[in-house]
């Protein structure tokens, strides 16, 4: 592994996790490689502790794979996994959004907050209303059941989305509208479409940047 900075020591288990997910998306860290928890935590400047924790978050989002005696591995990233993760995306949401409108839930400010995505002037700024449209999304629509599974999707592009893949952000001004013009309008089955169809692009450019990175696995046939 190559030199970084090390993470500050107060860091927490969430942030090795950030880091290593960040070491797979640039494909620093390839499918099937050994993670080493003492050269991880060496490499980060913190004890081994956060390190088990961020490897058993890791695992239990399909990140890594974790074997008793052998330790843990990068699990391999194809086109299919991609697109089966956003697809699980574009279902919760999809399900929220039903769930909202079936609860007589006001709908006013989340239809400003998908609007918002069109007049975002940087990515920074999309990235924080996305964020804050999802989370008044799942406050609508959700539940504890909901929220615990809501949270068990962990995406695998770390940072800011739309600064990581390229051509992210003009799907998002393009699509969200929709979602709140649809939703304005009372055509639900519209909005959950193109709500889906937004993260069934964004996929296929998440393909792109993996493949771009050296990250993904490519199948046989491709």
């Amino acid at each position: 592994m190559s030199d970084v900075a090390p993470i500050d020591r107060s860091s927490t288990s969430d942030q090795v996790a950030a880091a290593v997910r960040r070491l797979i998306w640039t494909g620093e860290l390839t499918a099937g490689e050994r993670l080493n928890q003492d050269e991880l935590a060496a490499r980060f400047g913190v004890s081994r502790i956060p390190v088990r924790e961020a490897l058993i978050a890791l695992a239990y989002a399909g990140v890594i794979s974790m074997a008793p005696h052998r330790g843990a591995f990068v699990e391999s990233v194809t086109a299919e996994a991609v697109a089966d993760i956003y697809e699980l995306y574009a279902r919760v949401d999809g399900f929220a959004i039903a769930k909202a409108v079936e609860r007589g839930a006001e709908l006013d400010q989340l239809i400003i907050e998908f609007r918002a995505a069109e007049s975002a002037t940087s990515n920074g700024e999309l990235f924080e209303s996305v964020i804050t449209a999802r989370q008044h999304l799942h406050l609508l629509g959700g539940s504890p059941r909901f929220d615990a599974v809501a949270r068990g999707l962990v995406g695998l592009v770390p940072g800011n989305f739309f600064d990581e893949v390229l051509g992210a952000g003009a799907v998002a001004r393009r699509r969200l509208p929709l979602v709140a013009t649809a939703l304005e309008d009372g055509r639900i089955e519209d909005a959950v479409e193109h709500y889906a169809t937004m993260l069934r692009d964004q996929a296929e450019l998440v393909v792109s940047s993996l493949r771009a990175n050296g990250a993904l696995t490519e199948s046989e046939d491709a």
